[in-house]
């Protein structure tokens, strides 16, 4: 099980990841794949997550907006965005409006902290892959923001329990270190084909080290 203690800390890299000093409380737009409208500190897209168009349903709702025009944004970002936002500058309003109210924050808040446990449970997987190889505080933070961008470790969990993958060997120290993380997310198609998003992942990781309990390792 990943140890609370280091919740803090995976907070705040995957804020600094997705967010950057952005507010989670309002609609923003990746314009990459299959995204649609994000928000919140997990940015949850109501495209391709379930969870996010509840979300952005009930705090629509919970504003008293009309049903018409709750069903004409939902379905409005409920797909591919990559030319960015689709609504008019009065329905921007009215979502952001509602997002940023105290009852928005509280609704967007517990829909964060199911995507927390999401995270959480596929670190917990990456744990158990690496068996009696201990994985570093910081490498568990690079571990965090691939799981919140990507969905379930299937594929690294593989790699930390001893399988080539993306052409890379598994890490045989005595510890899973923040440079194997590192040098695995490089190797994936992803980093490869955005390698400058990878010094973002890197200070965000940095923005989250700051506040373990103990830094055992360098970013």
């Amino acid at each position: 099980m990943v140890d609370t203690a280091l919740f803090p800390a995976m907070r705040a890299a995957i804020r600094q990841n997705e967010l950057g000093n952005a507010s989670p409380y309002r609609l923003s737009y990746a314009r990459l794949g299959q995204s649609g409208a994000s928000f919140g500190i997990f940015q949850g897209d109501t495209n391709v997550n379930p969870l996010a168009r509840s979300t952005l349903s009930e705090v629509l709702n919970a504003a008293g907006i009309a049903d018409a025009i709750v069903g004409g944004i939902l379905a409005a970002v409920s797909r591919p965005l990559p030319e960015g936002c689709p609504l008019s500058p009065a329905d921007t309003a009215l979502a952001d409006g509602a997002l940023a109210a105290p009852f928005g924050q509280a609704i967007v808040d517990r829909m964060d902290d199911q995507l927390m446990q999401t995270v959480l449970n596929g670190i917990d997987s990456c744990l158990a892959a690496s068996g009696a190889r201990p994985i570093d505080p910081v490498a568990q933070l690079y571990l965090a923001l691939w799981i919140n961008m990507t969905g379930a470790p299937t594929t690294l969990a593989k790699w930390l329990g001893g399988t080539t993958e993306a052409g890379l060997a598994p890490p045989d120290g005595a510890t899973v270190s923040a440079a194997d993380l590192e040098n695995y997310l490089q190797a994936s198609a992803y980093f490869r084909e955005n390698p400058r998003n990878f010094a973002h992942m890197q200070a965000s990781v940095a923005a989250g080290t700051v506040l373990l309990p103990t830094v055992e390792a360098a970013v």
